[in-house]
């Protein structure tokens, strides 16, 4: 099939490719059209670094290129103006073309995406090592400029100690709804037996964990047991973590909670808990 004017793809494997890689695909298609001046940036630049993207991924492929004013939609391309200092570049290119680095990627998501998609992307480029919380925080604009109000949101969810996209999700969702006392992988202990749980929230006396079906399917999660019994610990689990002093209830979440702030809200108020 055709992407550009004398560029094709294998039909098989374009209809093969997941999201994320048809857009990578498309990037690969446009860069020998792009100008010297071009970086790949925003989502095409956080889809090379690797990170994650809910809720949709754009068709069109972004660039900045700081010879330009304002912003330029062109079939298959967003040309941004540079409306600060051009981002830092990473080490290597796309097929020729600079990328944004991961810092300078993670502010440009922060500014200008959902607070939650954003923050799900910058967590996972903390999770791997790829972006420092403070060295991002600094980086961020200060308001009242555009987008700093959203990117500061992102920046009081992300949390090196969050351990999957599902967790990262959970924060940017509690900070959103007010939630500002949150404590990741907080350890109770039961006499000898120590539980970890996703988050505590002491000013609510709420556990709050993000309850994939993973955790009951996988068989690299489920070790030698039976989902059944995997179910069986959990509730013992979850019955120690209930008889802890202070905690007033267990709320666990899944990603359709989460899809909808709305969602998250009636399950807290469920629980007695209002937010």
């Amino acid at each position: 099939m055709r992407l550009r004017a004398s560029v094709y793809v294998a039909t098989d494997v374009w209809t093969a490719a997941e999201t994320a890689d048809r857009h990578l695909i498309r990037a690969w298609a446009i860069a020998p059209e792009l100008p010297g001046s071009s970086v790949f940036s925003h989502q095409t630049a956080a889809l090379i670094h690797g990170w994650p993207l809910i809720g949709g991924i754009t068709d069109r492929v972004h660039v900045i290129d700081e010879t330009l004013r304002g912003v330029e939609h062109r079939a298959g391309v967003v040309r941004h103006g540079a409306a600060g200092p051009p981002p830092d570049r990473a080490p290597g290119r796309f097929d020729g073309v600079p990328v944004a680095d991961a810092v300078s990627t993670a502010v440009l998501l922060a500014t200008t995406l959902e607070p939650h998609v954003a923050a799900v992307a910058v967590d996972s480029a903390v999770r791997a090592g790829q972006v420092d919380v403070a060295r991002f925080t600094r980086a961020l604009p200060a308001g009242p400029s555009r987008g700093s109000r959203r990117a500061r949101l992102v920046s009081m969810a992300i949390d090196a100690r969050h351990e999957s996209v599902g967790e990262s999700f959970t924060a940017i969702r509690l900070i959103e709804h007010g939630v500002r006392s949150i404590e990741p992988q907080h350890e109770f202990r039961t006499g000898e037996r120590i539980d970890r749980v996703d988050f505590w929230l002491p000013d609510l006396g709420v556990v709050v964990e993000f309850d994939g079906k993973q955790k009951y399917v996988d068989p690299a999660m489920l070790g030698n047991r039976s989902p059944q019994e995997a179910l069986w610990q959990e509730k013992l689990r979850e019955d120690r973590i209930r008889s802890q002093p202070g905690v007033r209830t267990v709320i666990r979440v899944t990603w359709w909670h989460l899809l909808e702030p709305d969602r998250l809200r009636a399950l807290f108020r469920a629980h007695g808990v209002l937010l």
